[in-house]
């Protein structure tokens, strides 16, 4: 079990990461990767990456486990979207970082040749890993970044919400099914045993597309205190973005229309789509109410506020692939 203690300063600097972040993700998607085809949401993108698996990805996998341990300095992101300032953060760790972590990385498997120089700092062996990371971002993570954005965008309004209506409290408690929030101490279950005390630090919460079964943390105590944690992605994630000028969706709906669509792949209020789309409420809800007629979203009120949600014909209308 993973317990994070708090102290009262701690409670009023817990925050949520603004936008996807790129390191995060690609160590996650390496998890993913390496696991049974058991999540049935993701079986379509890990086909097609191991389709694609060239020479330099087992370079990564040295580094990230499927199980157990994986380097923390791979994850120095607490919210960067921006793949190469991430990148070059990594390929800058200090020697020692690089030695700690690959030790830790030799309690479960004797380290190669290659993770030898690494851990020593060798120039060449941190060249290759940046050229493997950028490599693999852009083919397994870039492609579906307007998604997975559009997915942490809403788990981070609900979680605003949950904070508006009940405070700290209600937010951590309502995290993830697998944490208990029992103050001053959160319990994250199934999870290695390890303490981390705050001290006054705070917590970064991160939602993560990529990241499954639990919240994560990381091994070191001493770095920034971040936990990153599974957010509800459902089906319609599973074909990349298209560039908009290539786009049939747009083509077909138009770009205000395509826009409103995509951005309920999600529950989404009128309110937050009008956000995401760019539009005020009213015109937002016209637009969703010309999608739900046509059979692409659905919608429901929830208390005083009006949910829409893209229903199978729209997850199909999304990714080409209209139902027999």
């Amino acid at each position: 079990m993973l317990r994070i203690h708090f102290t009262d300063a701690d409670v009023s600097r817990v925050t949520i990461a603004e936008d996807v972040d790129a390191s995060w993700e690609t160590l996650f998607s390496l998890h993913l990767l390496q696991e049974p085809d058991e999540i049935l949401s993701f079986d379509h993108w890990r086909r097609r990456i191991r389709a694609e698996i060239p020479a330099w990805i087992p370079l990564l996998l040295e580094l990230a486990p499927p199980r157990g341990y994986s380097a923390d300095f791979l994850t120095p992101g607490r919210g960067d979207a921006d793949s190469d300032t991430v990148i070059d953060r990594i390929m800058s760790t200090p020697r020692r970082r690089l030695r700690d972590d690959v030790a830790c990385l030799a309690d479960r498997r004797p380290p190669t040749p290659w993770t030898r120089k690494l851990a020593d700092g060798d120039v060449t062996a941190l060249r290759q890993l940046g050229t493997a990371l950028d490599r693999y971002y852009r083919r397994a993570v870039a492609p579906y970044r307007g998604r997975l954005r559009a997915h942490v965008e809403a788990d981070r309004s609900r979680r605003g919400k949950a904070l508006l209506t009940g405070g700290v409290d209600r937010l951590l408690a309502t995290l993830h099914p697998r944490v208990e929030w029992r103050p001053p101490v959160l319990r994250v279950l199934d999870y290695v045993d390890q303490d981390l005390h705050l001290d006054g630090r705070g917590l970064v919460l991160l939602p993560s597309h990529f990241c499954r079964h639990h919240p994560v943390t990381l091994k070191d105590a001493d770095l920034p205190p971040v936990l990153a944690y599974p957010v509800n992605s459902g089906f319609a994630w599973l074909t990349p973005d298209r560039p908009a000028m290539q786009d049939p969706v747009t083509s077909l709906l138009g770009r205000t229309r395509a826009a409103t669509l995509r951005a309920s792949t999600t529950a989404v209020t009128t309110t937050d789509l009008a956000r995401r789309i760019g539009l005020s409420p009213p015109s937002a809800s016209k637009h969703a109410r010309v999608l739900r007629e046509a059979g692409l979203i659905t919608t429901r009120r929830d208390g005083g506020a009006v949910v829409h949600q893209v229903s199978g014909l729209g997850v199909a209308v999304l990714n080409g692939e209209l139902p027999a």
